[in-house]
């Protein structure tokens, strides 16, 4: 007579058993309420990492916007022109770090219209006195630092939304690591506590303790 094969049964994944033991739906009579409430700890840190990456990327778009919106207004009252050298460049070399070097050189422009103005300028190349480079300037005529551009922006963006989310992810880490340890020191006790209990009569000491020789159980 052939048998017929049984079906296996699925094996049920570990994130399946802990999300039905942290909603109560798990069958398992050796499951502790400290078990559950580990459970329902690791479900409730994984919706607050899901929470922390949309408030850093969040974090991270509103420091865009505000900055993009900033460095447009800033722009409004730059101008670009075109200066003309008065000398050639000379090459000055940072103290600190002696292989970043940077090229000055004086320079002259009109702006505004009839004001001439003039100041060193930094390069990043070497040029002749004559050339004609080209300079920012506020609407005074002085010399200002370009605006920022996309690139920077996004960059800076990047930095604040990796920030802030790293911050709350070592706050929803620490929460966690005090949780767990909390109840690993609730169940430590019970443990100990049903050992007290359990252990006179695993042992036998509490039938020799009232004088009767009862069978150990098994």
């Amino acid at each position: 007579m052939t048998r017929t094969p049984q079906p296996r049964p699925r094996p049920v994944r570990p994130w399946r058993q802990r999300l039905r033991r942290a909603l109560d739906a798990e069958t398992n009579e050796l499951a502790r309420p400290e078990d559950r409430a580990r459970s329902r700890a690791g479900l409730l840190a994984a919706f607050a990492t899901t929470l922390a990456l949309v408030l850093g990327a969040t974090a991270a778009w509103t420091d865009f916007d505000s900055a993009e919106h900033r460095a447009a207004a800033k722009a409004t009252r730059l101008h670009h022109l075109d200066a003309l050298l008065l000398t050639s460049t000379s090459t000055t070399t940072d103290r600190i770090d002696t292989a970043t070097s940077r090229y000055h050189a004086t320079a002259t422009w009109t702006y505004p219209a009839g004001q001439q103005q003039s100041g060193t300028v930094g390069l990043g190349r070497q040029a002749q006195a004559g050339s004609t480079v080209g300079v920012w300037v506020a609407d005074t005529g002085r010399l200002t630092a370009a605006p920022a551009g996309t690139a920077d922006l996004v960059s800076d963006a990047v930095v604040v939304g990796v920030l802030a989310t790293g911050l709350l992810l070592v706050l929803i880490a620490g929460g966690l690591g005090l949780r767990l340890r909390s109840l690993d020191h609730r169940a430590d006790t019970a443990w100990q506590r049903s050992w007290a209990e359990l252990e006179p009569v695993w042992t036998g000491r509490a039938s020799r303790r009232h004088g009767t020789d009862g069978p150990r159980p098994s």
